[in-house]
């Protein structure tokens, strides 16, 4: 599941997705320290794949990348100079959904939010946000008087029909109690 709950269009035609934020700058030559949100880093940070710098539409190319302390080193074409970068430290990266190849059992985040969560046909909640606590991505699901948290396992989640905005769960007893 691709970390975002952000999807913004760009010129009304392609969609994209919030993958991560500029830390910092990294050395001289214009890299670029990016914190991932992404769930599909290998194919997000790839040499001569195309990223998105807040609202600017033209797209930046990967010229280098490499993974340093947990984060992402990235420099662009045209831009090997911490001069030319220093005033992308803040942005926000996004890149298209259209980039990443899906399984069968795989969805953006986005997919899910808004999702309505039922359990033996009665709904309990809609999926608010999505979060990855190292183990595995968390729903947070609003119900009617508080927020609970379901792993997004297959011990929990029964069913899937994102088309429709449905998730199917089984929870057991204590995760949900709506007194």
């Amino acid at each position: 599941i691709d970390v975002l709950n952000t999807s913004i269009f760009f010129g009304g035609y392609m969609e994209k997705l919030k993958i991560g934020k500029v830390l910092g700058t990294h050395a001289l030559k214009g890299e670029l320290k990016i914190r991932s949100y992404s769930d599909f880093n290998d194919q997000r940070f790839v040499i001569g794949n195309k990223l998105y710098l807040n609202n600017i539409e033209d797209p930046f190319i990967i010229k280098t990348v490499r993974i340093h302390k947990g984060n992402y080193l990235v420099s662009f074409e045209g831009l090997q100079d911490i001069n030319l970068v220093e005033k992308y430290v803040g942005s926000i990266v996004y890149g298209l959904k259209e980039d990443v190849v899906l399984e069968d059992d795989e969805y953006f985040y986005d997919d899910l939010i808004g999702c309505k969560v039922k359990e033996n046909d009665q709904v309990i909640g809609t999926v608010e946000s999505i979060y990855f606590n190292g183990a595995q991505d968390i729903l947070n699901v609003k119900t009617t008087k508080k927020t609970i948290a379901i792993p997004y396992v297959d011990a929990f989640i029964v069913d899937e029909d994102i088309e429709n905005k449905v998730i199917e769960v089984q929870l057991i007893k204590g995760m949900y109690d709506e007194d």
